[in-house]
């Protein structure tokens, strides 16, 4: 995928809103007000995303599109690269990872109105 198609893919899901919030130049999608994806459009086609801590490591360890955000907690956050090293599949299966991943912490009362994705 493309940084287009990425942008395409997380405009469309539910309830997920595009903002600005650092600059200009850094597009950031939340689900209820909370992070979710990252992408830097003034650098070359990258997105950050949430992944479970206990996989990140071995998650960047077997696929070289992924890699150590900058900025970001490198615990919780990972950076890959949409240069085609990462399936389509794979690549949606993350950001709906990260999506559900921000869904999961939303307190019960906010978190019935946000269905996880499958």
């Amino acid at each position: 995928m493309n940084r287009d198609q990425v942008i395409h893919f997380c405009e469309n899901l539910p309830h997920a809103e595009a903002t600005f919030p650092f600059d200009e130049h850094t597009l950031v999608f939340k689900i209820a007000g909370k992070m979710f994806a990252l992408l830097p459009l003034e650098k070359d086609a990258q997105i950050g995303l949430k992944f479970p801590p206990d996989l990140l490591e071995a998650l960047r360890d077997d696929h070289p599109a992924i890699f150590r955000g900058a900025y970001m907690n490198p615990t919780h956050w990972g950076g890959v690269y949409l240069d085609g090293s990462a399936a389509s599949d794979e690549l949606q299966t993350w950001i709906k990872t990260s999506y559900n991943l921000v869904v999961a912490k939303l307190p019960r009362a906010q978190r019935i109105q946000y269905p996880l994705l499958p």
